[in-house]
């Protein structure tokens, strides 16, 4: 169905199929596993693990692992360290700090650590809302970070709209796109399945596909634990 809806949009330009994907993912939407611009609260913390295989990109497969602690109410830290797409390492630690909360919700990130041997900054902020999809509970969240290291700053920008489908199950769709601040230069679709199979405990499993230059195919599979 994807497939057959992107080719209809091909030669409308990368907008067109950018905004023609969000559409596709609104119903498919769930949130992430970090808590984008929602600060942990005080005490509380959140791990991830997840392993990605992916078909025609730079690395046919890496994983990463995540972390998110309420230091106090204004101010969360965390760890960021594996691999991406690119086949490059990372680990950076950082925090998150409120810059409002009500409605709407906005969080700035500082990180600072390695990224291929260099060392790399990492500033971010995130914004994030509540939503109603008819009688289901859901959010919508967009994170903006910049990798900046030696050879150059590296731009990330994740749209992602969420819904609770029951106690137990959530979906994800997210539009992810990135590259070198001057030109962004790819673009993919990622839809996952979140299932709880113990409290504070998740499973995901998720496929990515590309909009633009990206890989063609990708599988993801993920374990949350909330503490």
């Amino acid at each position: 169905m994807v497939n057959t809806f992107f080719t209809k949009f091909a030669h409308h330009g990368p907008m067109r199929r950018a905004l023609a994907m969000i559409l596709v993912l609104c119903p498919l939407a769930a949130g992430p596993a970090q808590a984008g611009a929602w600060l942990r609260a005080e005490g509380e913390g959140f791990t991830s693990w997840s392993v990605k295989v992916q078909d025609d990109a730079a690395t046919r497969g890496y994983s990463t692992a995540y972390l998110e602690y309420g230091l106090n109410p204004d101010l969360t830290g965390g760890l960021d360290i594996g691999g991406n797409e690119l086949g490059e390492h990372k680990a950076l630690a950082f925090v998150l700090m409120p810059i409002r909360r009500d409605d709407l919700h906005v969080s700035f990130q500082l990180g600072a650590g390695v990224i291929s041997g260099e060392a790399a900054m990492r500033p971010g902020v995130s914004i994030g809302k509540g939503l109603k999809l008819g009688a289901l509970d859901g959010w919508g969240n967009i994170d903006i970070r910049s990798d900046v290291t030696g050879s150059g700053t590296y731009l990330s920008i994740d749209t992602t709209l969420g819904v609770n489908v029951s106690k137990r199950a959530k979906l994800i769709g997210q539009l992810q796109q990135g590259g070198p601040l001057t030109s962004p230069d790819y673009m993919r679709a990622f839809a996952s399945v979140v299932w709880q199979f113990a409290p504070g405990r998740h499973i995901e499993l998720g496929a990515t596909t590309s909009v633009i230059n990206s890989e063609s195919f990708g599988l993801q599979i993920g374990f949350w634990n909330s503490f």
